[in-house]
């Protein structure tokens, strides 16, 4: 039988008042829990925590700092004090996860400012409470996206991969392209135009290979090998105009090792750089970017798009002497009206002089300072437990590592935020084997901050994941292309050829 309107609007309404006066009793109950706890011991200390988010920064907009408390207890209380409301939570357990909500309020609330953490940590009903420890608001947003690809920490085989997005602030993740979608297909290099993920390129190896455009709301498929190019494009940049593409060609083998810290090597037997034309569809290089006696790789366009920056080694017997090749950083004019590179080019960091070698150049957004890698040998510090962070002033010339950004093993890929104040790079600290993400604040004066791992909602998720973080790149808004719109042009469209200019 129904019930009549008017008996169920007076039901909902009665419902509404209990649910209304049970959320009443328990936050009463939590206050009450809170004010009954009794101190126990006072530890002059900060809690261990992990991620390790004790004095950090951040930006506004991240999601939610979850963290686990490796200090011996049953129970735990977590208090959050900034300006604004304050969030005190109790837990059973060691795990402490925020509310989204009210965490995202009081990050809005206290930009520019710090935020203070504080727990206790009770054992058989004994509290112990721990020195309270600081996380710096900044008042610089990040970019709303991470895009990365996923992949085992193998070294020769692999047969899942797969390229995401992942909302900085909240966990989503979505998926961009896997091997799901696409089998037995390698992906990788994904890059974008100006963190613009309206403007990106990817490439497919083994089945179904070949470089994936978007552009202009069009998705391509091309062939970039011509012939004049020993091999397919690879380690892409983007022009700022958006009308060029700068490529590395690689030829590259793996060394194993039996011995000693390098579980592999991958060497660059051969490479040369070339610009993609867009527009004219043409593949534009030069002598100096294309030299027999040297190896050129990973180009990277400044933001004002005339200048070219990459790296550079004379060419040694290979792979005999692997580990005595020494990348140079260098630089070369570009004319982004004629597609014309400079007839020299300029070497601002030489890798013989420093007994190092320099990898993966990237230019802040401002034009200031250009971060890159380095390492023992070879242009892959993925490879090297050894390799590092620097920072060079473009201004200056003068160039330090970034210490609070280095750990004791790999610190490798990395990228810029649109707006120049946020880092993302990958690293392998921790267990040495995966890779995985981290953020850093670097100030207007060149100045880095202590960095954090990229936060999960579990904050137990590192310790069973299996696959690395490769190729972080932070992008303004979502990647509106779908894993099926990529497979439908990988699959069933025509191969667009790239071509070569005569003249050049």
């Amino acid at each position: 039988m129904a019930i009549p309107t008017g008996i169920t609007f007076i039901l909902n309404r009665l419902m509404k008042i209990i649910r209304f006066y049970i959320l009443i009793i328990a936050v009463l109950t939590f206050a009450c829990q809170h004010n009954s706890i009794r101190i126990s011991k006072e530890i002059d200390r900060t809690p261990e925590i992990f991620p390790d988010y004790k004095n950090i920064t951040i930006p506004y907009n991240i999601a939610p700092l979850n963290f686990e408390v490796k200090e011996d207890g049953d129970r735990i209380f977590v208090s959050v004090k900034g300006k604004g409301q304050n969030i005190d939570l109790k837990y059973k357990g060691n795990k402490v996860i925020f509310p989204q909500k009210k965490w995202a309020k009081l990050l809005k609330d206290n930009s520019g400012d710090s935020i203070e953490i504080s727990v206790i940590v009770s054992k058989e009903g004994e509290w112990k409470n721990y020195k309270p420890f600081k996380i710096l608001v900044a008042k610089e947003p990040i970019d709303g996206y991470l895009v990365y690809r996923l992949i085992m920490p193998g070294f020769q085989n692999w047969n899942q991969m797969g390229i995401y997005q992942r909302s900085l602030s909240s966990f989503k993740v979505e998926t961009i392209l896997d091997s799901r979608v696409l089998p037995g297909t390698c992906m990788n290099c994904h890059s974008f135009a100006s963190n613009d993920p309206s403007n990106m390129v990817l490439h497919l190896r083994e089945s179904y290979g070949g470089t994936m455009l978007y552009r202009n709301n069009h998705l391509e498929k091309l062939s970039t090998k011509t012939g004049k190019m020993f091999g397919n494009a690879g380690f892409p940049y983007w022009h700022p105009s958006k009308k060029y593409i700068a490529f590395s060609v690689n030829k590259v083998n793996q060394i194993f090792h039996a011995t000693g810290p390098n579980r592999a090597t991958a060497v660059d037997m051969k490479s040369d750089i070339f610009v993609y034309d867009i527009e004219r569809n043409l593949m534009l290089t030069s002598p100096v970017l294309s030299a027999e006696e040297n190896f050129e790789t990973f180009p990277c366009f400044s933001p004002d798009g005339l200048t070219l920056y990459y790296c550079s080694a004379r060419a040694v017997k290979l792979p005999e002497k692997f580990d005595k090749i020494k990348y140079s950083l260098c630089s070369v004019t570009f004319d982004p009206v004629s597609g014309e590179f400079g007839d020299k080019a300029d070497t601002l960091i030489s890798g013989p002089a420093i007994n190092k070698s320099i990898s993966i150049p990237r230019v802040s957004p401002d034009n200031r300072f250009l971060m890159f890698n380095v390492s023992d040998f070879g242009s892959f510090p993925s490879y090297n437990p050894e390799a590092d962070l620097y920072l060079l002033n473009l201004e200056t010339r003068k160039y330090e590592p970034l210490e609070t950004f280095n750990s004791n093993n790999v610190e490798s890929y990395h990228s810029w935020s649109s707006n120049g104040r946020w880092v993302v790079f990958s690293s392998r600290r921790g267990d040495g084997l995966y890779m995985k993400a981290y953020i850093g604040y670097i100030d207007e004066n060149g100045v880095s901050r202590k960095p954090f791992l990229l936060p999960q909602k579990d904050p137990a998720f590192y310790d069973t994941f299996l696959y690395s973080f490769n190729v972080p790149e932070l992008v303004k808004t979502k990647v509106l292309l779908t894993p099926y719109q990529i497979e439908k042009v990988a699959k069933k469209t025509n191969t667009k050829q790239v071509t070569t200019d005569s003249g050049h």
